[in-house]
């Protein structure tokens, strides 16, 4: 791949994309610090330590809610932030104290909303004992957390009930379900390697990435389906060597499919005002960013 690639995707970033993913990609390959990344990514924490403000640019929210705060998570995961950094710690009270032990997860979204600008997928959480995206907050608290502490327990309960549903759900899994999933095995595998639970979810978890990545590449970009970066966000992670050269071929196939800017036009699209033209500039910067971080990790060299 042509080093004049990777700059034309980060100089459109510069004109589309967020500060934030700006100084994400900064930090990740270039001079960018890690300083500059969390006091952007603090701008969406509320005083609650939980995130909004349209940090997942399809629902504009201010107030805390459990789909912002995973958004949080996986920047935190992708930078390696310290679990000790002030951003980290006020997160983690927000988790702690938004946890519903009636249903062992946490809520979605808020309820309020739909009162402010949102897709329609985002009117309301959906059903209660979704692992969507509990199951992916409470691999990170197995991660980054205290074990000495209620909501750790917590975690692994949810952790323990979701590998088991890994195993046993008679039906494929949803998507988005399922890539909060991938990263809970990702964050538990340290703790759980020896374990014989998750050494079959682990093994089941391929088989379910099967019954769900589209292998037609002609709709990769053209239609909302489960290309393989959909699920696979990373490398090394849970399916990244069996599906390897299928990734290789999609960052092929999604050259060819660039914009004016040399990133890449979202697939979806809920209703025609300002509000979805700035979430679809912000969501080109984060495809963007994820593209270049999975180059790297796959180990695209790059010629002059």
């Amino acid at each position: 791949m042509k080093k004049q690639v990777i700059d034309q995707i980060i100089h459109g970033m510069l004109h589309r994309a967020r500060p934030l993913e700006i100084a994400r990609a900064r930090h990740l390959f270039s001079d960018g610090t890690l300083s500059e990344v969390m006091d952007l990514l603090k701008d969406y924490q509320n005083e609650d330590g939980g995130f909004g403000h349209g940090l997942e640019p399809d629902f504009l929210n201010p107030n805390s809610s459990a789909i912002q705060s995973w958004v949080a998570v996986n920047i935190i995961r992708e930078h390696k932030v310290d679990q000790m950094h002030p951003v980290v710690q006020h997160l983690f009270t927000y988790l702690e104290n938004t946890f519903d032990d009636t249903i062992m997860r946490w809520h979605a979204i808020p309820k309020n909303n739909k009162d402010y600008p949102h897709a329609p997928w985002w009117a309301d959480e959906g059903p209660l004992d979704s692992f969507n995206p509990s199951s992916s907050l409470a691999g990170f608290i197995i991660r980054y957390g205290n074990p000495m502490t209620k909501i750790y327990f917590q975690a692994k309960k949810v952790c323990e009930e979701a590998m088991n549903y890994i195993l046993n759900f008679d039906k494929p899994i949803e998507r988005h379900t399922l890539r909060t999933l991938i990263e809970m095995l990702n964050d538990i595998s340290d703790l759980y390697y020896t374990n014989t639970l998750f050494i079959k979810a682990k093994k089941e978890m391929i088989l379910r990435l099967e019954e769900v990545i589209e292998r037609d590449k002609s709709t990769w970009f053209t239609k909302y389906v489960n290309k393989p970066s959909s699920l696979i966000k990373n490398h090394p992670s849970i399916g990244s060597e069996v599906y390897f050269n299928l990734l290789l071929e999609e960052i092929d196939e999604a050259l060819k499919h660039q914009n004016e800017e040399h990133l890449w036009d979202i697939t979806w699209k809920w209703a025609d005002n300002d509000h979805v033209k700035e979430a679809s500039f912000a969501w080109q910067g984060i495809i963007a960013l994820d593209y270049l971080i999975l180059i790297k990790d796959l180990g695209i060299p790059l010629e002059t």
